[in-house]
């Protein structure tokens, strides 16, 4: 038996498709075309016998891209190209819009919220209502402290303050003190008193300074002209720190050497010192003699200063006296009646 089929590797008639056929893939016998085949091996059977064979579609490849000119340079990006493949819609490129206006961000309106309207007149109406309630509380607070004045200190700080004496009243204080004792020393006085009150405030205790000065000739030193000077220092205690009696005593006797002594004061105030200071010369003599004390919320302090002609002493024990009865003057005069 001959056969038309030229065998492996010869030519094919495409028109005979059966010549293609290998004895493994013909069907069976009796087997109609479009049903399914049985009892032979589905690996060894070409379903191209039984209809069409299958072709797969050509896809077109995508056209060229044309570069454009200014693509054409070295260096230069590669715009993406266009996919015209069959059932996709083609590619456009976008063209660039205007730049953005905010800074490289260009945002759109945003949505108003919903329910519209404009909310100043709510802030407002706000802020007026705690407008009025902060005054309220004022208010009130201000009527149930009308009877006990709120320090910004604190009672602790406000008791410090609170004490015997007061200043409320004084309005020179050269008053306290009574300059003409200095008479006995020197006759003349020399001009008007000068003074100085500082009234307490919140957080100081309020202070009052007198100087008053006194001079006549001397009998003994025709170039000589006597001078006395009494001053006057008051201070009351503030809201911070110690009474200034303490800082005084501290600069006056801590310091000793030749015509220096001091000593303590009773039976005046709490407690109290003097201090002496004499300095010899030729043709003239000078004393200095300090009286201090403290007692409550204020401390005292009067010096009397004299500078006397060589020939004519004083008593250093009759300065003390004016001294300390110029403080008793002064705690006297500043005690709340």
């Amino acid at each position: 038996m001959t056969s038309n089929n030229p065998g492996p590797g010869g030519p094919q008639d495409p028109a005979n498709h059966q010549e293609t056929a290998q004895w493994w893939a013909t069907p069976p016998t009796g087997a109609e075309a479009g049903q399914p085949v049985t009892g032979a091996d589905p690996t060894m059977l070409n379903y191209g016998t039984a209809g069409m064979p299958y072709t797969p579609q050509a896809q077109p490849f995508p056209p060229q891209q044309q570069l454009p000119p200014q693509m054409s340079q070295p260096h230069q990006q590669m715009p993406p190209p266009v996919n015209n493949y069959p059932g996709q819609q083609p590619y456009m490129q976008q063209q660039p819009g205007p730049a953005p206006m905010n800074g490289g961000y260009n945002y759109g309106t945003p949505p108003r919220p919903p329910g519209g309207g404009n909310k100043t007149p709510w802030i407002i109406g706000g802020v007026v209502g705690l407008v009025v309630i902060v005054g309220i509380g004022i208010g009130a607070l201000a009527l149930t402290s009308k009877d006990k004045p709120i320090s910004p200190l604190g009672d602790d700080k406000k008791k410090n303050m609170d004490g015997n004496y007061s200043m409320d009243t004084v309005t020179n204080s050269c008053s306290l003190i009574d300059p003409t004792a200095l008479a006995k020393w020197s006759s003349t006085q020399k001009s008007t008193p000068e003074h100085s009150e500082t009234k307490a405030s919140d957080y100081t205790g309020g202070r009052a300074s007198c100087n008053a000065d006194y001079y006549s000739a001397s009998a003994t030193d025709k170039y000589q002209t006597n001078t006395a000077r009494i001053a006057l220092d008051v201070e009351f205690t503030g809201a911070y720190g110690g009474p200034q009696y303490d800082s005084w005593k501290q600069y006056d006797t801590g310091t000793t050497g030749s015509g220096r002594t001091s000593g303590d004061v009773t039976g005046i105030g709490s407690a109290g010192y003097w201090h002496a200071e004499t300095r010899d010369y030729s043709s003239f003599n000078d004393l200095d003699y300090t009286v201090a004390v403290k007692d409550s919320n204020v401390s005292v302090k009067v010096e009397i200063s004299l500078n006397r002609a060589s020939g004519e002493p004083v008593s250093k024990d009759d300065v003390a006296t004016v001294a300390k009865q110029q403080v008793q003057k002064v705690l006297d005069g500043l005690k709340k009646k």
